[in-house]
């Protein structure tokens, strides 16, 4: 019998917090794989649903679906913890845009990422419009939808092509040189906040058109960039189609600099695709705000889905953990691999970061090797230098330095094996990853440790990624 791991799900913010729960200092981490049934933390609403909770996906390989590849189909998810604007944020996520049958559309609408002013309470939340608005802009159906309740900036993944437009009653729109037929298929498209004044609501701002533009307007929206156009059964696999998404907003003055990176299936390293200046004259920015996310369908549609959030704070170094593992109950020794991923996000290269790496029991105590031993390391070419171990491991305990360029990252791969009878059922053990440094002040230490943990319950594997140290 086969076991996949399963991830269980955990939203968490780490921060310095008052009793009343409100952050202070800019310090927050807040994760959530959305891979199981749990929604702590998290509103969903319309027709989006966790696939974990619906057996769609086994619990702990699932995902945030905000539509099924169906018309006129619409969905939001939030994170109910809001997070102060002061020192910026980056927003991380992974999507997965396909479907199963042949739409006569090439795949619709899209996706949107968006902030909100974190005031807004759930009982006055309202998506904007739909279709080709995703959610976040005006819309002409009914006639006068204004846009997502006090929205400030709403960033369309736009397969289809409507949202950089002015049609629907959208206000706005791309340079008409930019524009196929009207549209902008297969872009990131930002727009502004939500205003009290319908014709000055969610004003298109900037878009970064991807990929090869030649051709009509079905040619580019039948290319793999925002989602994948291969009828498929199943959901494509990583290595098949894979999309990860940094939304980077820095405030070096008074203004929002939103910077918008992703990285695509075999690839270790972000491509830039935007980056933009929000005035905070134009467009004032509120003291805490909300993130969420929105899809849609019309005519057209996909499979919408989203997980392993993270928000954190930028210009500073940090690290997260993942693990995608599993075994068959019949082998004595299964092998485990955890990715960590260390981001230096400073603006100076640094050639002096501690590397920590335990594998630890749920008492915290360090793992013996005769119950999971690791077994090799590698790390992939975004590192300058690193000292650390490769190979002939006598513990379960990881030290080194690695090096990075500044505003870059790099991947460490450890590999271990895990001993069925050792752990013992109900138990735990997981992968606590720490970074540091003293060559530059590192303004967030919340971001600075990650845990993967693996539990074995009734001879299945569960992991629990970028668990935060304190939750243990």
């Amino acid at each position: 019998m086969k076991l996949q791991h399963q991830k269980t799900v955990k939203l968490f913010a780490l921060a310095a917090m008052s009793a009343a729960g409100i952050l202070v200092n800019g310090q927050f981490t807040i994760t959530n794989p959305l891979t199981t049934r749990d929604m702590t933390g998290i509103r969903v609403g319309d027709n989006a649903y966790l696939t974990a909770a619906t057996g769609a996906d086994p619990n702990g390989a699932g995902w945030l679906r905000l539509t099924e590849a169906k018309a006129n189909q619409k969905g939001f998810m939030y994170v109910t913890q809001g997070f102060p604007t002061t020192l910026g944020v980056i927003a991380d996520f992974e999507y997965k845009d396909w479907r199963n049958i042949a739409d006569g559309y090439n795949g619709a609408d899209g996706f949107c990422v968006y902030l909100f002013d974190a005031s807004v309470t759930d009982a006055n939340f309202k998506l904007g419009g739909y279709g080709g608005s995703l959610g976040y802009a005006t819309y002409s159906n009914p006639a006068g939808t204004t846009g997502l309740s006090g929205g400030y900036l709403g960033l369309g993944l736009d397969a289809y092509g409507n949202y950089a437009n002015n049609g629907e009653n959208r206000n706005g729109s791309a340079p008409a040189n930019t524009l196929t037929s009207g549209m902008l298929p297969n872009a990131f498209v930002l727009r502004g906040p939500t205003s009290a004044t319908y014709n000055n609501s969610n004003v298109y701002l900037t878009s970064a058109p991807l990929g090869d533009r030649t051709g009509t307007v079905d040619a580019i929206r039948q290319r793999n960039e925002i989602d994948y156009n291969t009828i498929t059964a199943t959901r494509p696999a990583d290595n098949i189609f894979y999309r990860r998404v940094q939304v980077i907003i820095t405030k070096p003055g008074a203004d929002y600099v939103v910077t918008v990176k992703w990285r695509k299936e075999n690839q270790s390293d972000f491509t830039q695709v935007m980056n933009y200046t929000l005035s905070s004259a134009t467009y004032p920015i509120p003291s805490n705000l909300k993130l969420g996310f929105s899809a849609s369908t019309g005519g057209g549609f996909n499979f919408q889905e989203i997980r392993n959030i993270i928000l954190t704070t930028p210009g500073n170094l940090r690290v997260d953990s993942r693990s995608d593992s599993y075994f068959t109950c019949n082998e004595r020794t299964s092998p485990i691999s955890f990715k960590i991923e260390v981001t230096n996000d400073s603006n100076a290269a640094l050639n002096s970061i501690d590397f920590n790496g335990k594998i630890l029991d749920e008492n915290n105590n360090l793992v013996d090797t005769s119950k999971f031993k690791i077994t090799s390391l590698s790390y992939n070419s975004g590192f300058t230098n690193s000292n650390l171990p490769t190979s002939n491991f006598t513990t379960n305990e990881i030290n080194g330095v690695v090096g990075l360029n500044a505003k870059s990252s790099g991947i460490i791969t450890v590999t271990g094996q895990y001993y069925k009878k050792g752990i013992g059922t109900n138990k735990s053990f997981k992968m606590v990853s720490n970074v540091s440094t003293n060559q530059v002040t590192d303004t967030d230490p919340t971001n600075n440790t990650a845990v993967t943990g693996i539990e074995v319950r009734k001879c299945s594997v569960i992991s629990n990624p970028m668990l935060p140290a304190n939750a243990q």
